[in-house]
């Protein structure tokens, strides 16, 4: 009977016993204050080289690091191993929050439970045996109901009641708004709820992309303090907030933290219907300057005149800034050609000043004036609510023609001073030669007449005469003045070896425009023939494809004010050589004479 009852009683306890489970967990504390870590372990029985399915703890936590172990037992001759994942936990935000259970190979955990203290800007928390709040964060925005695209200034205050170390703040930019960091962190006491906190204060503007309601996650706070759980219970002393020391973790274990800041939500404003601009500057300030190369405003024809605009705007990015060359309007025959843009961002306290700086070289094809009209900038005023605008008053530029060439004004008088020549042609002579001729029957008519052939010999020979003298005077006058010509022609090949020495210092120090001018200048005073009037032209006079396609690189570099490189123009032309022929221009000018 006794043993009957023991049997029984043994089997009862092997049947309310739970059997030996393959895969526990556990965690360090079941009471976690806000932004700190809690420990979970997962111990797996038998050496395995999988990894357990975490996607269920990525819903309400972070992994902010782990780490594997394995044990290995011997009892009584029987070898056991066991295999340990260690995962530190940050919990995304408070509240009873439970741990799911975790698949590895095919066993599975125990869910359990942790009661997590809300964010809050105390140093303790509500609800009984809640951990205290030894650090969070707190953010504050100067305004709620910005402009679409406008600074929102907000300010991040860490409080931490013990030393934080390789602690970062991570404020990125989203979907919703652009984020950049002004200014310098700045380092106070604080005090709150009885405890003595180190607070750091950080500046951040916050940009909205888009109107109407906007939700921005808020920074996010990483870093290490002292685990209170460490058998020493030491702490470093040499540590501060934000300060990497080096003595961390050594007096005592360290702790990751992670706290989420709470979300900034703003109301955003669209654009006023008032401005109609391609543009949008919602701004504290903005100023408008312009530089003119030269100051002048004088050039010749193809020689560039450069305005150096600057543009600048308070708590605006560079990036926002419009551009500049595309708000010129140009009167005909001047054309624009930009540079690249010089961007920059330049953190003054706790605003931004954005510039852009942009080059625009101004090329005329044809001499005269040109007005450029007022440039009107609008802006607005986000601290007045209103809008504004800067001006660049218009400006006149006077383009004279190239060097060399023939004046306007004589150009125009060439048919005239042809027209004026034409009653002294050869058939002008011819009509009068034939007058002649009709006068001579009178003539041989007269009584003192005894040798007609004599009188009509003499006046075809005076006929003649008349003719030849009418042909030389046409010519002449028909010809261009030699002297002038003669003087031109002096006077430029004196130039010729500066204008040689001025081009190859310009290709040595890859000045594009200065190159052009003074190779036309060389080329024209070598070539005899009509005046080269641009680089294409001396390509097809000198015949060279290299030289043809250096020739078009350095016309390219003019006229698009991008970077040149002049070593290869001035090793390819170290002198100036023609082809021996005559170009077919002069050969057409010639054969009219020959006809």
């Amino acid at each position: 009977m006794m043993r009957r009852f023991i049997s029984l009683l043994l089997l009862s306890l092997a049947i309310t016993l739970p059997a030996h489970a393959a895969l526990r967990a556990w965690v360090d504390n079941p009471r976690v204050a806000p932004g700190e870590t809690v420990r979970l372990t997962l111990a797996h029985d038998g050496q395995t080289n999988s990894r357990p399915d975490l996607g269920p703890l990525k819903q309400d936590f972070d992994i902010v690091g782990s780490s594997t172990s394995t044990q290995v037992q011997i009892v009584n001759g029987k070898m056991s191993s066991t295999t340990q994942l260690e995962l530190s936990l940050s919990p995304k935000h408070g509240g009873p929050l439970t741990i799911p259970a975790i698949t590895w190979d095919s066993d599975h955990s125990q869910p359990l439970t942790l009661n997590v203290a809300s964010n809050g800007s105390g140093a303790n928390n509500s609800g009984a045996g809640a951990a205290p709040n030894r650090v969070f964060v707190d953010t504050e925005v100067d305004q709620k109901s910005p402009y679409v695209q406008a600074a929102v200034h907000v300010t991040v205050r860490v409080y931490t009641a013990v030393p934080l170390s390789h602690a970062g703040l991570d404020f990125g930019d989203s979907d919703a708004a652009l984020v950049r960091q002004v200014g310098s962190d700045g380092v106070s006491n604080a005090e709150k709820n009885g405890m003595s906190y180190q607070v750091v204060t950080r500046q951040y503007l916050v940009f909205p992309q888009h109107s109407g309601q906007v939700s921005i996650p808020g920074p996010t706070l990483s870093g290490s303090i002292p685990d209170r759980s460490s058998a020493l219970g030491l702490s470093d002393p040499f540590s501060g907030a934000f300060a990497n020391s080096p003595f961390a973790g050594m007096l005592g274990a360290a702790r990751p933290i992670r706290i989420h800041a709470d979300p900034i939500v703003l109301n955003v404003q669209p654009r006023p219907v008032a401005v109609n601009a391609s543009y949008w500057l919602p701004a504290r300030n903005v100023t408008l300057t312009a530089h003119w190369n030269p100051s002048s405003l004088q050039a010749h024809v193809g020689d560039p005149i450069t305005v150096d605009l600057k543009l600048q705007a308070d708590d605006l990015t560079a990036a926002q800034l419009p551009d500049l060359a595309s708000l010129l309007s140009l009167p005909s025959g001047l054309k624009a050609y930009p540079d690249q843009p010089s961007l920059k961002d330049t953190s003054q306290g706790t605003d931004i000043i954005g510039s852009r700086d942009q080059s625009v070289a101004l090329i005329a094809d044809q001499p005269g004036r040109f007005t450029i009209p007022e440039l009107h900038l609008s802006w607005w005023d986000t601290r007045a609510n209103q809008a504004r605008e800067v001006t660049l008053p218009a400006q006149t530029l006077a383009v004279q023609p190239a060097p060399g060439s023939a004046p306007i004004s004589a150009q125009a008088q060439q048919p005239a001073a042809a027209i004026q020549t034409a009653p002294s042609t050869p058939a002008a002579a011819a009509v009068n030669g034939t007058g002649a001729k009709q006068s001579q029957p009178t003539a041989a008519a007269s009584p003192n007449s005894e040798q007609p052939w004599k009188w009509i010999s003499l006046g075809f020979g005076l006929l003649w005469l008349v003719t030849l003298g009418a042909w030389l005077t046409t010519r002449k006058r028909r010809s261009p003045p030699a002297a002038p010509i003669a003087a031109e022609a002096t006077r430029v090949a004196a130039n010729a070896s500066r204008a040689r020495a001025a081009f190859l210092e310009a290709c040595g120090a890859n000045d594009a425009p200065a190159a052009r001018r003074n190779l036309l200048l060389w080329a024209n005073a070598r070539w005899p023939g009509p005046r080269i009037q641009g680089l294409s032209a001396l390509a097809k006079v000198l015949e060279n494809p290299q030289i043809t396609k250096l020739l078009h690189a350095l016309d390219g570099a003019c006229y698009a004010q991008g970077h040149w490189d002049g070593a290869a123009l001035a090793k390819a032309l170290p002198e100036l050589t023609f082809p021996e022929h005559e170009p077919a221009s002069r050969q057409r000018e010639l054969a009219p004479l020959y006809r």
